[in-house]
């Protein structure tokens, strides 16, 4: 069994989230108290899980431990980040799950990229107005806990088409190092650059405290086209296992 942790108790757990290969922003946000989420632990392995269900496992789990981390996948949609392919494929086998090769992209450069917006749009940040306007796959308050939160640690883009939202891009996971961006476009302003210019305008807001990162789904080619044209670069390969629709 996997003990869940008090909040006073996650600091004590930043050095583990650390040591993680890929993805440590999502378990430091939650170690370093950024973000919410919960972190579990045993006496070989400690469970990272953020608020959007991103979750990450240090150490090294027994079968005991695993399965106790599958319940959580079945029960509570929780999504693992791994990239053990005995465990994927153990997993796999207990049945219930889907297995998502996705990518992990760095920003090795020190500026952003330049953008031009289409005559009509404007740039603003995601105040507390929009936090609460913003609707979508992919927004601020899937992520955070609520506008003052993101407010006061996160930070976000939108594109706008005189009040409507077009476009946007916002931190999805922040550490004291990095942070995770997230976009999207409403459907009727698709294919005209939008997401482009929103996480290059985000990506000067970010740069130079903290280091721009992206995620995505290997199937999904929109989001990684977006990425290497804004110059991130591939760094990882890996799987998200959830629970199966």
């Amino acid at each position: 069994m996997m003990k869940v942790l008090q909040i006073s108790e996650y600091s004590h757990f930043i050095k583990n989230a650390r040591e993680l290969p890929f993805g440590r922003v999502y378990p430091l946000s939650v170690a370093e108290g950024f973000q919410s989420g919960m972190i579990y632990s045993s006496a070989n392995c400690v469970l990272f899980r953020h608020k959007y269900n991103y979750s990450y496992i240090w150490g090294t789990p027994g079968e005991t431990q695993l399965r106790s981390i599958y319940e959580l996948i079945i029960n509570s949609g929780m999504k693992l980040m791994f990239a053990d392919a005995h465990i994927c494929s153990l997993f796999s086998e207990w049945g219930g799950v889907t297995l998502i090769p996705r990518n992990n992209y760095s920003y090795p450069h020190d500026s952003a990229p330049k953008f031009v917006l289409p005559e009509g749009f404007s740039v603003k940040d995601i105040d507390n107005g929009l936090f609460d306007r913003l609707k979508g796959r992919v927004t601020p308050s899937l992520f955070w806990d609520d506008p003052e939160q993101f407010r006061k640690y996160g930070k976000g883009i939108c594109i706008m088409h005189g009040d409507e939202p077009a476009s946007w891009a916002f931190t999805a996971g922040v550490s004291s190092e990095e942070c995770d961006i997230g976009i999207e476009t409403a459907e009727p302003f698709r294919h005209r650059r939008l997401a482009y210019a929103a996480a290059s305008a985000l990506i000067s807001e970010i740069l130079p405290k903290k280091r721009p990162l992206w995620s995505c789904q290997q199937s999904n080619r929109g989001s990684a086209c977006i990425a290497e044209k804004l110059g991130f670069v591939k760094t990882y390969e890996y799987i998200m296992i959830r629970k199966a629709d």
